[in-house]
């Protein structure tokens, strides 16, 4: 019976806390799918605004309604979007009009394995608020590219997939 309850009273704190985190905004996400549609309120009785083209793309999600979440963009387009169509995958974006170097090592002289021209998504490994640089894939390329360069994650924010 003690058992039980243990595992009952550790299953209640799990689950709250699951919710707890999924109700924090603003937090990022990715989308899901090729194809996702943006609308101007959370149903579908309401007009797509906006079609997005790119799975993973990092949005920023700022409300919830319902089975619903309102997001913003790179460039602060927002509007509504299905849970089901969002992921938790931790994806960036590199900048449209200036040149990234992927970086072998955390160290601007460090060899450059790749260079963005323009907004390329890439996947976030590691990165932490003390550090300048974020572990990243790109495809089958891992490396560090300077934090500041992306959109997709907050300025001390924390992450370790």
């Amino acid at each position: 019976m003690i058992r039980w309850l243990s595992f009952l009273f550790a299953t209640l704190i799990i689950s709250g806390t699951l919710k707890a985190q999924e109700a924090v905004f603003p937090r990022f996400a990715s989308l899901r799918s090729d194809t996702v549609y943006m609308r101007s309120g959370p149903g579908e009785r309401f007009p797509i605004e906006w079609v997005y083209k790119r799975k993973g793309f990092p949005v920023i999600i700022t409300d919830s309604f319902e089975h619903w979440h309102k997001v913003q963009d790179v460039e602060n387009t927002q509007g509504w979007i299905h849970k089901t169509m969002l992921s938790g995958k931790r994806t960036a974006l590199t900048p449209q009009n200036e040149k990234t170097i992927l970086y072998k090592k955390k160290n601007l002289n460090s060899k450059h394995l790749a260079y963005f021209n323009g907004q390329s998504i890439i996947q976030l490994l590691e990165c932490f608020p003390h550090d300048i640089f974020c572990k990243v894939k790109y495809n089958e390329l891992k490396g560090y590219i300077l934090k500041e360069k992306l959109f997709g994650l907050f300025k001390n924010e924390e992450i370790d997939e």
